[in-house]
């Protein structure tokens, strides 16, 4: 069985696969224009900050022009809150409160897109991070995104620091978590302290300017992936393939395919769910093993269902089609199961001799196994044997059951039918006896009790009736 892959982590680690920019394409890509995007030497400026981080954030080309506006109006409006003499790393903290007080409401842990702060306010750690590295840029403060564990947040590089400032743009007094800040209430006119503790900061990762795009793409990625949107994930996950190029972007587009594929499997398109899968395979990267087995799966599960339907002619031609997609041990084991089924199908038909043989060579072939074979021969045996029975044939049907090869004779079922028709059989033979005892015929009820003790001996029914002929 396919499984989903939801994946929560944002992005654990970057690296980078060899993709030639401008000169590739990925499987499943929309066609905003991310190709380009990748083309913009690292850092980018303001404008293509805002332009590509609106991008990411699924704003419509015919939107661009009104929100850009508006990000400018608020960046125009940050310039008095800094001074020319300040340091960047007082201007900066001066402008994540400008930040807070000016447009951020609510802290919303699923806000990802930078667009909707200025319909709402509303802001998680993503899409604070973004706006405030526009917000920084504007005032060439180069500031970068940081991954940690399940979360994100800024860093002001320092000369002689590897790791700099960090800045957690959730909070108005984020600048520099762990330390101590001074206030002056509004209220009181009382100066206070506020101090903002530093977060689970392990495992961080620096985030240059498209990676944090690519953050706000993998954000609404799993979004889509929480209400089996699948095709529309996929679609985003190519996107930020194609734009950052990370290790992490590509398993993540991986995992994308497998669960776009899985949710048409799950409703048994199977060539669709194939298509996906095979249609990834031309993209510029080394294709992973694990998509090789989902895609052998896949077109497993198209055989056993036409199997399942009795569609055997069907599934021999879809292996013939699809054998060079299929696992070897997956090939195998769908071939066992088309012949197994048509040996189920054909033992329920008039008993033939050939029919045992060809159950013989399915097992020498090893399509099926000795309890299989046993099985299906005795069940023609049995079938054949009812008839007999059901016209009162007993004794034929007794004499069919024995001349049954031994191998087939080892089947438990087969057992327990033959006692019954061996029962059946004495039965015949005793009314026959009682019937020419009766008649004063105790010589022809002699020969015949001999015969049948020939034919079942041991019998008790029949022994009784020699006991009493002997008498």
């Amino acid at each position: 069985m396919i499984h989903y892959n939801r994946k929560i982590l944002i992005l654990t680690y970057i690296f980078y696969i060899s993709l030639s920019a401008g000169a590739i394409d990925i499987p499943f890509g929309s066609d905003l224009p991310y190709s380009h995007y990748s083309t913009w030497s690292e850092p980018l400026n303001t404008d293509q900050l805002i332009r590509l981080y609106l991008t990411s954030s699924g704003l419509q080309e015919n939107n661009f022009s009104k929100y850009e506006k508006r990000i400018y109006q608020f960046l125009e409006k940050s310039e008095s809150s800094v001074q020319s003499s300040q340091s960047d790393e007082e201007k900066s903290e001066a402008l994540l409160l400008y930040m807070h007080n000016n447009l951020f409401k609510r802290y919303s842990l699923k806000q990802t897109r930078v667009d909707k702060i200025f319909d709402t306010g509303y802001y998680n750690c993503v899409s604070s991070a973004a706006l405030f590295i526009i917000l920084n840029r504007y005032h060439n403060i180069f500031i970068e995104g940081v991954h940690a564990i399940d979360h994100t947040f800024c860093v002001l590089p320092e000369d002689g620091d590897r790791d700099g400032i960090d800045i957690e743009t959730t909070s108005e007094w984020g600048f520099d978590p762990g330390s101590r800040k001074e206030f002056q209430s509004n209220f009181t006119n009382r100066t206070g302290y506020v101090y903002v503790p530093q977060g689970n900061y392990n495992h961080r990762v620096r985030l240059n300017d498209k990676d944090m795009a690519g953050l706000i793409l993998q954000n609404r990625i799993v979004e889509l992936q929480g209400t089996n949107q699948h095709q529309e994930a996929l679609t985003l996950a190519a996107d930020r393939l194609l734009l950052t190029g990370s290790t992490q972007a590509l398993e993540d587009y991986f995992d994308a395919v497998q669960n776009a594929a899985a949710l048409l499997n799950s409703k048994s398109d199977y060539i669709g769910a194939f298509q996906i899968v095979h249609k990834a395979f031309t993209g510029p990267y080394e294709f992973p093993l694990f998509l090789i087995k989902t895609q052998s799966q896949i077109l497993f599960n198209a055989s056993a269902d036409l199997v399942n339907k009795n569609r055997l002619e069907e599934a021999r031609q879809f292996l013939t089609d699809y054998s060079s997609f299929i696992l070897t041990e997956e090939l195998a084991t769908i071939e066992s199961l088309i012949q197994q089924r048509s040996l189920e199908l054909k033992v329920r038909e008039p008993f033939s001799e050939e029919l045992i043989k060809e159950i013989e060579q399915s097992l020498d072939d090893g399509y099926i196994t000795e309890v299989t074979a046993r099985s299906l021969a005795s069940f023609h045996y049995l079938l054949e044997a009812e008839n007999y029975s059901n016209r009162g044939e007993h004794r034929k049907a007794f004499d069919f059951l024995m001349s049954a090869p031994p191998w087939v004779q080892q089947d438990r079922e087969f057992k327990r039918i033959l006692t019954h028709v061996r029962n059946n059989t004495a039965i015949v033979f005793h009314n026959q006896v009682v019937q020419l005892i009766n008649e004063g015929r105790t010589t022809e009820a002699n020969t015949l009790l001999r015969e049948a003790l020939r034919l079942l001996p041991g019998h008790t029914l029949l022994l009784q009736d020699e006991k009493k002929l002997s008498n």
